[in-house]
C-alpha cells in the first residue's frame, strides 16, 4: 500500500513552506533596510502573510505528527532537490526540480498575499 494523496500533499507542503517562510523573513529584512519612502504598508502585507504561513505550518506539523509523517532532506545538486519521507512506516522519495519548488513558493506567496492558505487551495501544486 502506498501513501494517500493528502499525505504526499502535505509532505509538498512541509517541504514547500519552510521555503517561502524563508524569503518573506528575507524580505522583511530588505524593506527594513532598504531605502524606500513608504515601507510600512508592504512590511504589514509580509509579516500578515508570515503569520498566516505560521499558522500553516503549526497545522502542517501537527498533521505530521498525527500520521507519523517524518521528511528528510537529503539533497540539492542544484536542478534537483532530493528529499526522502516515512509515512506510517512506509518510506519513499520525492524529487522536486528546484525551478517548480521556486514556482510554487512565488505561488504560494500570491496566495498568503491575498490573505488566503494554499492549503486549502488546490491550485498551487498544479
Amino acid at each position: 500500500m502506498q501513501i494517500k494523496e493528502e499525505e504526499h500533499i502535505m509532505i509538498h507542503y512541509f517541504i514547500l513552506l519552510p521555503l517561502v517562510k524563508k524569503v518573506l523573513e528575507k524580505d522583511i529584512q530588505l524593506f527594513e533596510k532598504g531605502g524606500f519612502k513608504v515601507k510600512d504598508p508592504y512590511l504589514t502585507m509580509i509579516r500578515n502573510a508570515l503569520h498566516l504561513l505560521h499558522e500553516d505550518m503549526r497545522h502542517l506539523k501537527k498533521y505530521m505528527h498525527q500520521h507519523r509523517v517524518r521528511v528528510n532532506f537529503e539533497e540539492n545538486d542544484g536542478v534537483f532537490s532530493r528529499y526522502s519521507y516515512v509515512c506510517r512506516g512506509y518510506e519513499g522519495t520525492s524529487s522536486y526540480l528546484n525551478a517548480n519548488l521556486k514556482r510554487q513558493a512565488r505561488h504560494c506567496m500570491d496566495v498568503y498575499f491575498s490573505k488566503h492558505s494554499p492549503l486549502h487551495s488546490d491550485s498551487v501544486l498544479h
